[in-house]
């Protein structure tokens, strides 16, 4: 198996993070032949940083407007296996942090796959050591823990080694998505060609703000309006995974968070409100098209 990989970072305005993520990335102790950075729009403070970098591994693409993370993913992608000759590609988040042996790890893990696998995971930490972004296991999940691989069925865009051959066949992310579960869709449509693990060695730091599950309920009026793409994409989500009983189930859930705002007076619970109801009348009509990594 080709063992070259090349490197996804996507960034939106957090360059001190970025700047982590990128020496991160190329000091591990098998380099990574190339590193594409999907620069989202950033303000030109990130540009600016970007072109200081002497290493020619790096390849910088600034986007004229923010895709979001599901769309700077599937950018990232299609470019990583269009523009180089990798069949790995290692795709993450700019607060990110790769412990420097993580990259040889997640090869280690491909290698005693045989290359029979969709993605590898690595293992994420919070800075003090608690996990996060923990994936779903599969019923089967121990087949391989002798190995320290766990099997699994999704995992998030935190240092994720996707196999050409697998994008291949399911196509890429889906851009629309813009934010929230794109991670989780393309990771079980992966799942279907060939299995995926979690590779307990391959250790990254996630240095997300507080680690939490994201909650309408308590989270900051800033960010209230990206929640109309999580009641969206949570209930395309479950409609085509799990069919009429996932949306049912959706259903029920959405129904149940309108009513904690609306019961305990929240603040800002009419736009809450809102929120919820749209996402959750859109995520019926929604049908994204699926990429490929070269379209006809």
């Amino acid at each position: 198996m080709n063992q070259q990989v090349t490197a996804v970072i996507v960034t939106y305005n957090r360059l001190a993070l970025l700047k982590e993520s990128i020496a991160a990335v190329l000091n591990q102790t098998v380099p990574v032949a190339n590193l594409i950075v999907i620069n989202n729009h950033s303000t030109a403070e990130t540009a600016a940083y970007l072109t200081t970098i002497q290493d020619k591994r790096l390849h910088a693409v600034n986007l004229p407007k923010n895709l979001g993370g599901a769309g700077g993913f599937t950018l990232g992608l299609q470019l990583a296996f269009n523009q180089t000759t990798s069949d790995l590609v290692w795709v993450m988040d700019d607060d990110t942090v790769p412990k420097p042996t993580a990259l040889e790890n997640l090869l280690a893990a491909a290698n005693t796959l045989q290359g029979q696998f969709s993605f590898l995971a690595a293992n994420v930490r919070l800075t003090d050591g608690r996990p996060n972004n923990v994936p779903e296991t599969t019923n089967n999940w121990p087949t391989k823990a002798a190995a320290n691989l766990i099997q699994i069925q999704s995992a998030s865009f935190v240092a994720l080694l996707v196999a050409r051959p697998a994008v291949e066949n399911v196509g890429l992310p889906l851009p629309e998505f813009f934010i929230w579960f794109d991670d989780i869709e393309f990771t079980r449509r992966l799942t279907r060609f060939a299995p995926a693990y979690l590779a307990l060695t391959a250790q990254v730091v996630h240095k997300t703000k507080g680690g939490r599950e994201p909650d309408i309920l308590t989270d900051d009026t800033a960010r209230l309006p990206r929640y109309y793409y999580y009641f969206r994409n949570k209930y395309y989500l479950e409609r085509t995974s799990n069919g009429k009983k996932g949306a049912l189930k959706e259903t029920y859930r959405d129904l149940a968070k309108l009513a904690q705002v609306l019961t305990q007076r929240q603040p800002d619970r009419w736009q809450k409100a809102g929120l919820i109801l749209r996402g959750w009348l859109a995520g019926k009509q929604f049908h994204p098209h699926v990429r490929r990594i070269k379209e006809k």
